[in-house]
């Protein structure tokens, strides 16, 4: 894809978004956070959380490749900041972006991300808590009307006049790397209870 169809690509998917956003009804079963946190949720559940943080200066990771442009562009003009490259240890090119810029800023990140396997939680979230110092919060998102593509995540797509309930999770803090392991399997049940707890149907 050359430069210009980016271009286009990332005026015509943001201004379908908030488009189809302004139809949109959020039920927030507890609130978002105040302090600079992690939200940690599933690479399918991006739109509608884009939708809903926009304008907060939220920093989120996009891929390298021409598939993180097409994150990236409509992100930015929904006011993220974007951070490049692949997560992990403190080593990789997009951790340590996100590093420096979580001084000032809260993150977004799908730990199933970029290519799954859908909803397993891979470590990059919790090696971030650690080095930024910044706590996980596992975000769980369900739509009552939706399109949902047949891609490896099952992305979804709220549809007009769509009622999105959204449950925050309780912060978890990463104090040391020997907590990574165990952490891991903790946070991937927490998301995988409040999925289940957030449900419209």
């Amino acid at each position: 894809m050359n430069k210009f169809l980016l271009f286009l690509e990332k005026y015509l998917a943001a201004g379908f978004v908030k488009m189809v956003g302004i139809t949109w009804k959020y039920n927030l079963q507890t609130p978002p956070h105040n302090e600079r946190v992690i939200y940690t949720f599933w690479h399918r559940n991006m739109i509608p959380l884009m939708y809903l943080h926009r304008g907060e200066n939220i920093v989120i990771l996009a891929s390298s490749s021409k598939d993180g442009e097409l994150i990236a562009g409509p992100a930015e003009l929904f006011g993220y900041k974007t951070a490049r490259g692949s997560s992990g240890r403190e080593g990789s090119s997009g951790t340590r972006e996100l590093i420096k810029l979580a001084n000032k800023n809260s993150i977004g990140i799908t730990p199933d991300g970029p290519k799954g396997p859908a909803e397993k939680i891979k470590d990059g979230a919790l090696f971030l808590s650690y080095f930024t110092k910044l706590p996980i919060v596992p975000v769980a998102v369900d739509i009552t009307k939706e399109k949902v593509f047949n891609s490896w995540d099952r992305f979804r797509l709220p549809t007009l006049f769509s009622k999105i309930k959204i449950t925050y999770g309780e912060p978890i803090f990463i104090s040391n790397k020997d907590e990574i392991e165990g952490k891991k399997e903790f946070i991937q049940n927490k998301l995988d209870e409040l999925t289940l707890k957030n449900k419209v149907r």
